[in-house]
């Protein structure tokens, strides 16, 4: 009986019957985060058409905060003649209430003539949840409360705003990733006049520094001004340069 006892000692004590270790935790994000890209095409032949991409974005972590700022700008021309023009821009600070729940503030920017936007700026705060925060996969939710002014060659739009967004990222490998961010922009003193942006992209690295990326970007206003149609996209295939700072 006691050699039994002393064998079962052994046993569930050696490395074959031991639990295994618990899987690490998830390495934090560096604490600065910053790419540029450039995106140039250019056809010739029974048409004529060039289009140039530049843009850039920005992220500095200092814990409990986040701030990031992103910019696009985007021209098309077709037998020489401008056809399309836009720059957006935006700025969020958000803070990290515990690992899941933050608040944010952000401000949004967007001048497109082609579409009938001359200015459009939108300020706005909210709550963002992290939803899903598991490898592959990664989910945040967005809802917030702001105010919008638009200047249209029509007339102006000013009004309180309804914003509802998300944002996912899948990790296809180590080397690639899938992005795909909506937002549903609601003014409330006009509800037929929503909108809905979208960014999707796909990023595969050529080295430790550069990134091969194809992205497609959509914007739909429901009542824009007359002569105008109602959705734009870009489509562009650039080269980014990628920065980290841990």
């Amino acid at each position: 009986m006691r050699s039994l006892i002393v064998a079962v000692l052994i046993l569930g004590s050696s490395p074959v019957f031991a639990q295994a270790p618990p899987a690490p935790p998830p390495e934090p994000p560096p604490r600065l985060e910053a790419s540029a890209q450039f995106t140039f095409l250019d056809t010739s032949g029974n048409s004529s058409s060039q289009s140039l991409g530049a843009g850039g974005d920005v992220a500095w972590r200092p814990d409990p905060w986040t701030y990031t700022a992103k910019a696009l700008f985007a021209q098309a021309e077709d037998e020489g003649v401008l056809s399309a023009r836009s720059f957006a821009g935006l700025f969020r600070a958000s803070r990290a209430l515990n690992e899941r729940l933050s608040v944010y503030g952000q401000y949004d920017f967007l001048r497109d003539v082609f579409a009938g936007v001359e200015q459009r700026h939108v300020v706005e705060g909210g709550v963002s949840y992290l939803a899903v925060d598991r490898a592959p996969h990664r989910l945040r939710l967005d809802a917030g409360l702001g105010y919008l002014h638009e200047e249209r060659p029509d007339e102006d739009l000013d009004s309180a705003t309804l914003s509802l967004g998300a944002g996912y990222r899948l990790e296809i490998s180590p080397t690639s990733e899938f992005t795909y961010e909506p937002r549903y922009l609601l003014p409330f003193s006009d509800t037929g006049n929503w909108k809905f942006n979208q960014d999707v992209a796909l990023k595969v690295a050529l080295n430790t520094f550069l990134s091969l990326k194809v992205s497609h970007t959509l914007r739909y206003s429901a009542d824009p001004p007359e002569g105008f149609e109602k959705t734009d996209r870009i489509l562009a295939i650039s080269i980014v340069a990628k920065m980290k700072r841990p």
